[in-house]
């Protein structure tokens, strides 16, 4: 599985990698990269399967999308990195660190919990596969059509930046609508693994998040015993765009800490 990826700070030593949510890329993350190079790492900031520029599959559970990450590492000759995930891509780091232990120096976890969600995405996955973009020659077209079914400007925004022009100019989505759609069980799941990991572990989230991750600390810390929380005022589960300096502020803290 090809992944597509983009890398700041090239020549620091210390590394990390960046793993974004479901309907997200690579691309959500270039400023929050850049800050994190200044602060001396290596940011190898990634598009997962079905997602951005990476390669497409029928199968998208957390175990592929952990094994994308582990052929990854391998190529790039990556050891001792922090790995931090957002939703989707925080689950997907999740099980990295459960299934592949040793291979992080520390685990940065962003808005989500090991558990099973019920979510609205796979509504507006339906509501995407329902459009034949063909049909349309511009983002705010489409926007249009939808607004009466995904009233929200916010999600209906982030949705479509996942519309792409191909080079005759014709509008094709970049994420694989069907194999998530497909998959979304898997997605809104998270699996029964009965490992427990010692990576230092870092849960960041938002106050007005729905995703309610302190209220799932048990269940994280029989999954990740070496685990702090950190909650961020007035934002909710996109908080590294909400409230981007508060964000920087504590997992630079957190990268910089030698706790164990």
């Amino acid at each position: 599985m090809r992944l597509a990826y983009e890398i700041f700070g090239e020549k620091n030593q210390k590394e990390i990698l960046i793993l974004h949510g479901l309907f997200g890329s690579k691309r959500n993350w270039f400023s929050i990269a850049k800050a994190i190079a200044n602060f001396g790492y290596k940011v190898w900031v990634l598009d997962l399967r079905n997602h951005g520029d990476s390669e497409w599959s029928k199968n998208h559970t957390y175990f592929d999308l952990a094994l994308d990450v582990y052929n990854f590492f391998r190529k790039n000759n990556i050891t001792d990195a922090c790995l931090l995930g957002h939703s989707m891509g925080g689950k997907a780091a999740m099980l990295f660190d459960l299934l592949y232990p040793n291979l992080l120096s520390k685990l940065i976890i962003v808005d989500i919990a090991p558990v099973k969600y019920f979510s609205a995405f796979e509504y507006y996955l339906k509501v995407l596969k329902s459009i034949d973009l063909h049909l349309f020659n511009k983002r705010s077209e489409v926007e249009d059509k939808i607004s009466s079914e995904i009233e929200d400007c916010k999600i209906r925004s982030f949705l479509l930046q996942n519309i792409k022009f191909d080079e005759k100019g014709v509008l094709n989505w970049k994420i694989n609508i069907q194999s998530l759609i497909e998959n979304s069980r898997d997605i809104s799941d998270f699996p029964e693994i009965k490992v427990t990991s010692k990576t230092n572990a870092l849960f960041l989230f938002g106050a007005e998040s729905e995703y309610l991750v302190k209220s799932h600390k048990g269940c994280i810390g029989k999954l990740f015993s070496n685990n702090r929380f950190a909650e961020i005022k007035d934002a909710g589960h996109w908080v590294h765009s909400e409230k981007p300096k508060d964000f920087l502020e504590i997992i630079t803290n957190f990268l910089k800490s030698n706790y164990t």
